[in-house]
């Protein structure tokens, strides 16, 4: 079992700080050291330690859906498949429901945020990638993330943040370390402006 801020992981009626009025977003990113989701957008997150993989699966029962980008989605189809999406993606005009767990939706003529709202979610995963991110972040839909810093190094590749931003801080609440090889696990959570 995984524990998160003293409490255990993967058991919804447990997990009693989420039980809010309003959505709580929660992105959740591994990033090498030179601060790489990944070598390329549809790089597969196979670099990543098992430790990561364990905190992010239970992290991720614990959440009503995820948002996730449509090249991250296509990459971890297998996995995701099997949980509550909603695909950000350009390839349709607004809003297209395929199963009772998959929704794609434009940003660009959809409201992401009362789609949210409607659906009654209040526990949100924001999975990536660098886009998806982007976009939670300026439309004030980030409020934990979960980053662990594995020890790689890519050089180049698909930063966590894409595009200019006006500078946002966070408060980092705990920083753990995962394993031998060095795997860190930060826990921040954004502050209001």
């Amino acid at each position: 079992m995984v524990i998160v801020e003293g409490t255990t992981v993967g058991h919804k009626n447990q997990y009693n700080r989420y039980v809010t009025r309003k959505p709580h977003y929660i992105a959740i990113a591994a990033v090498t050291l030179d601060g790489k989701i990944g070598a390329n957008e549809k790089h597969f997150s196979n670099w990543t330690s098992k430790e990561d993989k364990k905190f992010m699966r239970a992290l991720l029962d614990t959440c009503d859906v995820i948002i996730v980008g449509n090249n991250t989605y296509k990459t971890a189809l297998k996995p995701l498949s099997k949980r509550n999406c909603i695909v950000l993606t350009r390839s349709i005009k607004t809003t297209k429901k395929v199963s009772e767990k998959l929704l794609y939706l434009n940003t660009r003529s959809a409201n992401l945020k009362k789609t949210i709202q409607k659906t009654g979610y209040k526990k949100i995963a924001v999975l990536g990638g660098a886009q998806t991110y982007s976009y939670c972040l300026e439309h004030g839909m980030l409020d934990d993330l979960y980053l662990t810093i594995e020890p790689v190094i890519f050089g180049s590749g698909v930063p966590l943040f894409a595009g200019k931003f006006k500078l946002r801080k966070t408060k980092i609440l705990s920083v753990k370390k995962l394993n031998k090889t060095g795997t860190l696990l930060v826990h921040s959570v954004f502050r209001q402006t």
